[in-house]
């Protein structure tokens, strides 16, 4: 009779009647009953929530736009994120869906091995030409170079900041290795370093800017 009642009964009272049921038991008896009949329901609802948090995600960070790219390489772990709003301040660049990505999280020690890791993630975000500005030691920035991979400074830069700059500025390149923005930031490796543009780059004109930033109080 009893299961002849509860086959006529309607979703609603079948849910009632659960309702008692679970609270008539104690808590770890709630918790084990709710787990073994309600598993599978958990299991989808969980994907469900994965899935729309995920597709909530993709939506909210496509509308960012990533308006410069720099790596730094051998630098040490510094405040990326504090010289990124500070660049960003100095572009007065108020857009709020702007972003200034930098990673100083690449090192080169010459060991092949040691710096799989590095290469593979430069060479993946330079073969993207996802990749604006490098700040390299002068091996890598040669090497670079010698790929014919960079924009000239003479369309970089004014005559009157190849003048300031001096002999710190080559073809492809100026060396920033005192730049007191570098040192503010605890992005300065101890070496020459050496800024350089890639010739691919969409956003020249924020290039130039940091150039013109990461100079501020440098050497003269």
């Amino acid at each position: 009779m009893e299961k002849r009642y509860e086959s006529d009964m309607t979703p609603k009272e079948k849910f009632q009647k659960e309702v008692r049921k679970i609270k008539a038991m104690s808590w770890p008896d709630r918790f084990a009953h709710i787990w073994a009949y309600y598993k599978p329901h958990m299991v989808v609802a969980a994907m469900i929530i994965g899935v729309c948090c995920l597709i909530g995600n993709i939506i909210y960070r496509s509308r960012f736009d990533t308006v410069l790219s720099i790596a730094i390489l051998n630098c040490g772990a510094g405040d990326t994120e504090g010289m990124a709003e500070d660049f960003k301040d100095y572009m007065q660049d108020e857009d709020p869906y702007h972003e200034i990505a930098i990673d100083s999280g690449l090192y080169f020690t010459g060991d092949d091995n040691a710096d799989y890791t590095s290469v593979m993630k430069l060479t993946t975000l330079i073969g993207a030409s996802s990749l604006d500005v490098i700040l390299a030691t002068e091996g890598q920035f040669e090497h670079y170079q010698d790929e014919e991979a960079f924009i000239s400074m003479d369309e970089l830069l004014t005559e009157e900041q190849k003048e300031a700059y001096g002999d710190r500025v080559s073809e492809y390149g100026i060396r920033i290795s005192d730049s007191e923005k570098l040192k503010e930031y605890g992005l300065n490796s101890g070496e020459d370093v050496y800024l350089a543009v890639f010739a691919y780059t969409k956003y020249e004109e924020n290039a130039k800017a940091f150039i013109s930033y990461i100079n501020e109080g440098g050497e003269s």
